[in-house]
Order: C-alpha cells, then sequence, then structure tokens
C-alpha cells in the first residue's frame, strides 16, 4: 500500500537544456504524462545548480552540453540526498559512457519519441517510488542508534516499512546503482542511498573488499577466483554467484592470491 501510494505521488522533474524547441517538445512530452510537476527550466550550468538544491527535483533531465561549468563535475560533486534521478537526452552517443559513469538512470538519443519517453519516466517514476519507502535518513539513523543503542557494527536499512539490522557477516555483496547502493543478502536485497564510495570506506575493516567501480564483496563469501581475458579475474561466490573484477582493482583479487594457491605457484 504504501508502495502503491508512493508511486501515485506527483514526480517533480526539472528540464537542462539549451535548446529551446528541445525543451519545448520535452514539456509537450511531460504534459502527457499523469502527475509531473515541472520545477525547473535551466538553460545553463549555474541555473542548474541552484535549481538542484532550491527544487530537489526527483528526476533530472540533462543534456550533457549545457554551456557553462562541465555537468559531470556538478553531478560528482552532489551530496547523494541533492542528487536526482538523471535522464540524459542528447544527440551525441559519445557521452554515453561517461553518462552511465555518473551513474545516469537512463540514457536516450534525441530525436526521441513518446513511447521511448513514457518509458523513461515511468520507470523513473516506480524507482523513486521503491526507493522513498525503503529511504533511512540520516536523522533517523542517528535517532535509532540514540534510542536503541545499536552498535556502528551493523548496517541499519530500511525495507518495507520496518527497520532491518544487517550484520556485516550476513552481506554477500553490493552493488553500485543509479545514486544510491544495493546491498545483496541471500535472496533478499536492501537500498541505501549512499555513494558506493562511502559504503566501500564504511564496511572496509568488516573484511570486504572493492573489485570494481561499482561492486563490492564479502571476502568470507568467496569459493574461488579465476583469471579470464586479458588478465583481468572473476571471482565466484560460496551462493554461485559470479563477479568481475575489472583491471584496475586486480591488486584487491591478487591480494587474495598471496597465500600461495596452487593457481599462482603455477604461473
Amino acid at each position: 500500500m504504501l508502495a502503491a501510494a508512493l508511486n501515485d505521488r506527483v514526480l517533480r522533474v526539472a528540464i537542462a537544456d539549451d535548446d529551446s524547441l528541445c525543451r519545448q517538445k520535452t514539456k509537450s512530452f511531460l504534459a502527457k504524462e499523469d502527475d509531473v510537476n515541472i520545477v525547473a527550466e535551466c538553460t545553463e550550468v549555474q541555473e542548474l545548480t541552484d535549481a538542484l538544491r532550491t527544487h530537489r527535483p526527483d528526476v533530472l533531465l540533462l543534456d550533457p552540453q549545457l554551456p557553462g561549468k562541465n555537468p559531470f563535475d556538478l553531478l560528482a560533486s552532489l551530496a547523494p540526498e541533492l542528487l536526482p534521478l538523471v535522464i540524459f537526452t542528447t544527440s551525441q552517443d559519445q557521452y554515453a559512457l561517461k553518462a552511465f559513469e555518473s551513474k545516469a538512470f537512463d540514457y536516450i538519443m534525441k530525436p526521441f519519441n513518446q513511447e521511448r519517453f513514457h518509458g523513461a519516466i515511468e520507470r523513473a517514476r516506480a524507482d523513486v517510488g521503491r526507493f522513498e519507502e525503503d529511504f533511512l535518513t540520516l536523522r533517523q539513523l542517528n535517532l535509532i542508534r540514540q534510542v536503541r543503542s545499536i552498535p556502528e557494527g551493523r548496517l541499519v536499512v530500511k525495507s518495507e516499512g520496518r527497520i532491518v539490522f544487517l550484520e556485516f557477516d550476513e552481506v554477500d555483496w553490493i552493488e553500485a546503482a543509479a545514486n544510491y547502493v544495493i546491498i545483496h543478502v541471500g535472496t533478499q536485497v536492501y537500498r541505501l542511498r549512499e555513494p558506493i564510495g562511502e559504503i566501500e570506506r564504511a564496511v572496509a575493516s568488516h573484511n570486504f573488499s572493492r573489485i570494481h567501480r561499482s561492486i563490492i564483496v564479502s571476502l568470507g563469501k568467496i569459493k574461488e577466483v579465476y583469471p579470464c581475458n586479458s588478465g583481468e579475474y572473476m571471482v565466484r561466490l560460496r551462493n554461485g554467484k559470479e563477479l568481475a573484477c575489472s583491471r584496475s582493482y586486480n591488486a584487491a583479487i591478487r591480494a587474495l592470491l598471496r597465500g600461495g594457491t596452487e593457481w599462482e605457484r603455477e604461473q
């Protein structure tokens, strides 16, 4: 019931595009969507900076060629609570990799049609609803710790209206997804609105290691490590889940192998 109510609420949208015709088309598409409120229209990065802080939109429709300061730098500098779901709208595919590195929610190539646009908005609406249902604010977390004396040695998350306390050794792996992280515990998943770098620092002393820019794994849950193409590795967890270790994080895996495994001695 709570999730349905959240999904039915008005979606707050900001448009950031210096092309007036593109803005007009975007607004005409948004006018056909139910329960959408355009809270800001921005034509350069400074306007966007002010709008994000003032209006706190749920969704940002952003052309990465927006004049002024680099918009990717702006997104990287924002506190997690100010970062909306970002849907990039552009006629250039050269920004795709950088967009998803900045945790883009979607990437729509211009000229886009109503069907493609509607799909992106509906997915964003559903994601905002799930997030608001499960989001545990820092203020709530501090209050819980004061009242319940919850130790720092646990992750505290909210799920379906309940507060859940996760022991670190319960967690299998953690992945970045848009502007939050997903914590995998067996068959259960929990969401936190935190950048993966912050989570990495929080769990580093509890036998976790980052093996990819988007993946943190519990070292105690690793069953095996094996090499694949171009000197990279794959990690297989005890539950059968396979995770890629990107080359830039190979040092983390090599540290596991320094204990003298048969595979390493053969190399």
